[in-house]
């Protein structure tokens, strides 16, 4: 007979197994969240058929995992990342589906007519990011810039946009910002037995239905999400480097063209083969990096500016993501290498900031082009604008908080409808706080048996195999392979972990094969007893 514990624990494994590679996609930063075992809580319970037949569970053992040894073979997209230097360039901040700030400020640049056919000639035009959440015209902006492109090719200009923490954000199912007119406009809806399984997945993973447009378009693979992979995290064109939040040493070490072709893979792929890059997931990565934007840039961000500047043989740094109170301002180092700040939360979801835009031209010129006329970058240098209190700290909702920050919000109230106190992931801001102590003491668990005097392999293979037994012990149904490899690189390190990247995943397999065999084992022990 079974031991009581493996009674609980087993099905642990076999409930998430159960579900298909393809449908079960749950976002990156649910993993440790309440949706993540309610998606599990809601499969049928296998307890009561001892699993069900032996077959069923042998091939589930890389739907819970996925098979992760292929995302190396996927290959990495080449995305434009270095342009010629432009007679123009033209800058534009954060939207916020506002469709109507998007277009004065490309009509302020002579960039189009009435009717958004573009007039700017050789101009290139750079969108920063941020054109989702906190309004109800999202699509309109993405078509609106996306008709753009060819227009201004055949002109001899270009139109880049880049992407912001939002478009990330929405990707990963992350709404917490979505407005209430902007879930229905997505199109291409799923049909017949997609739409019946795609019902079946939001029930579990706690979405209630009217998310399906969006979640199906921004979902990896979504239609959206793939006219997203075909935009950059950061682009150079001459010496003037754009970016939502900001580059740091270790992006440029990285490769900023490598930095948008992996994350163009991850936005495309729609079988479950690429995995959201470790690089953008970071809090400081360059779509959430506010060092360079907040009022006055420390001594240190001011060097690692110039670092980063110098390394790419560039002048000055566009950004976006924090709003700027007194509009686009730069901030200057000792040697003279520029940040320039462009976003004035125009949106009328932000703060109805002023419609602005920088233009720079090929002879290193910069003007701020507002409504009212063209503003010398004299006058919005740090000397001019003076000190100005940060954006952030007067009001939390404005500037986004990445999730990592987001989880230290603990909300006493959870949702009791749909209809009525819903809000959208909230459950980001709802994690339980005995989930993050029962998270400290499996770091300290695995701290205590790790043994530093073994060789790289069996050191890592002894960790891998504490936690899947701690998980099974504890009918944990959370437990990924990136869950793993994130736990793995708080104790060894992020080196350790990325050179054995293969082999982490390949023990994975065996030790939870190893259990699905056991209680295949199990199973026909007690079907022999039960004749």
């Amino acid at each position: 007979m079974p031991s009581p514990a493996r009674r609980v624990a087993l099905p642990a494994l076999a409930c998430i197994i159960a579900i298909g590679a393809v449908d079960a996609f749950v976002p990156t930063a649910m993993t440790r969240l309440p949706g993540r075992t309610a998606a599990v809580s809601a499969t049928p319970s296998l307890r009561a058929s001892r699993f069900h037949e032996a077959q069923q569970r042998k091939v589930g053992v890389r739907m819970l995992f996925f098979d992760d040894n292929k995302k190396d073979e996927v290959p990495i997209p080449n995305i434009p990342t270095f342009f010629p230097p432009a007679e123009r360039i033209v800058a534009v901040g954060d939207v916020h589906g506002d469709v109507e700030a998007l277009r004065g400020c490309l009509k302020i640049a002579k960039l189009i007519d009435d009717d958004d056919n573009w007039i700017g000639g050789k101009t290139h035009f750079v969108q920063i990011g941020d054109i989702l959440d906190r309004g109800d015209e999202e699509k309109d902006c993405i078509d609106v810039l996306l008709g753009l492109q060819e227009q201004a090719r055949e002109a001899g200009g270009n139109v880049t946009v880049l992407l912001g923490n939002h478009e990330i954000m929405n990707v990963e199912l992350d709404f917490r910002y979505v407005t209430p007119g902007a879930w229905d406009m997505w199109g291409e809806q799923p049909t017949g037995t997609m739409l019946m399984r795609m019902k079946e997945r939001l029930k579990m993973m706690g979405y209630p239905e009217y998310m399906r447009s969006r979640i199906n378009a921004f979902k990896p693979g979504g239609h959206i999400a793939k006219q997203l992979a075909t935009m950059q995290v950061a682009v150079q064109i001459g010496d003037t480097v754009l970016v939502h939040g900001g580059l740091r040493r270790k992006h440029v070490e990285y490769g900023i063209d490598k930095l948008n072709g992996v994350t163009s893979r991850w936005l495309s792929d729609g079988a479950g083969l690429a995995d959201k890059p470790d690089i953008i997931d970071e809090t400081d990565s360059p779509v959430w990096a506010r060092l360079y934007s907040v009022p006055s840039p420390t001594k240190d961000s001011k060097e690692e500016l110039q670092s980063v500047l110098e390394t790419l043989n560039a002048q000055r740094m566009i950004v976006g993501h924090t709003p700027q109170l007194r509009g686009i301002n730069s901030a200057v180092t000792e040697d003279g290498y520029e940040v320039w700040r462009c976003d004035t939360g125009m949106s009328r979801g932000m703060m109805s900031g002023p419609l602005e835009c920088i233009e720079i031209l090929q002879d290193g010129t910069i003007h701020i082009l507002t409504k009212k006329g063209i503003v010398p970058a004299s006058l919005r240098s740090p000397e001019a604008v003076g000190e100005v209190v940060d954006v952030c700290d007067l009001d939390s909702e404005i500037c986004t908080p990445a999730l990592e920050e987001t989880q230290d919000l603990m909300l006493s109230e959870k949702p009791t409808s749909d209809e009525q106190k819903y809000q959208p992931y909230a459950s980001i801001d709802m994690i339980d706080m005995a989930e993050q102590e029962e998270i400290t003491q499996e770091m300290i668990k695995l701290r205590s048996v790790d043994d530093k005097t073994l060789p790289t392999r069996p050191r890592l293979q002894k960790l891998v195999e504490t936690m899947i037994a701690d998980a099974v012990s504890r009918d944990d149904r959370s437990l990924t392979k990136k869950k793993i490899r994130e736990c793995l690189t708080k104790i060894v390190g992020r080196d350790m972990v990325a050179e054995n990247r293969p082999f982490i995943y390949e023990t994975v397999d065996v030790i939870v094969a190893r259990y699905l065999e056991q209680a295949e084992e199990e199973s026909v022990q007690e079907s022999s007893v039960r004749r």
